[in-house]
């Protein structure tokens, strides 16, 4: 299976996962989130020393705030130091992540940029900069807390983990560390179910959203 193959299969997968409607309520929450934080006395804080650097050429697509914000993932998500793990920074993680989101609808893309705004801003409220300038423990524990939150944090969280976690596992570089030989799925011939499912609502929220 190529790059492009898993990239695919991950970004259809998002797109069953997270309904239009659904996703949409959750976006409109976080961009009135994200204007509450500049409302709120931060816009200076907001500020950071990654918004004056480029993002790479081949970064097509992916907005200069999103490239850096998975740039920080990849390292607050991935620790490697000490293990026989190659590093992050020689995996393309982040290209891997881009091309994952080239294959999402617009419609749903647009509302997940929104989204990735609100998580990377929100950080200001909590420790003051934003995630893209967390040292890695204190980004950890940011991650930690949203894991734990409301509906729009834990998926947020989840969506943002996924990625970056597929984009480093299922590059073949990552492969021979952990001695493994490539997915088992293909040499079984095994049909792909998909992942698990993202947070939602409480089980009678969802029934009632179903039945409106």
């Amino acid at each position: 299976m190529t790059q492009q193959d898993t990239a695919r299969r991950i970004a259809a997968t998002w797109q069953r996962g997270l309904t239009r409607r659904r996703f949409l309520k959750w976006t409109l929450a976080g961009t009135a989130g994200v204007a509450a934080v500049a409302a709120g006395g931060f816009a200076l804080l907001r500020r950071s020393p990654l918004d004056e650097q480029p993002k790479p050429a081949w970064a097509e697509g992916l907005s200069r705030q999103e490239y850096h914000l998975f740039d920080r993932a990849r390292v607050v998500l991935l620790p490697t130091d000490g293990t026989d793990l190659p590093a992050t920074d020689q995996v393309p993680v982040v290209a891997n992540v881009q091309k994952t989101l080239g294959f999402m609808a617009a419609p749903l893309r647009e509302q997940l940029a929104t989204g990735l705004g609100l998580f990377d801003n929100a950080a200001v409220v909590f420790h003051g900069r934003r995630f893209v300038d967390l040292a890695p423990a204190t980004g950890r524990a940011y991650f930690d807390a949203w894991s734990q939150g409301n509906v729009v944090q834990r998926t947020l969280a989840t969506v943002i983990k996924q990625l970056t976690y597929s984009a480093y596992w299922s590059d073949p570089a990552t492969w021979p560390a952990i001695e493994f030989d490539g997915p088992v799925s293909e040499q079984w011939g095994l049909a792909y179910l998909g992942n698990a499912p993202l947070p939602d609502e409480a089980p009678d929220d969802g029934r009632a959203e179903e039945q409106a």
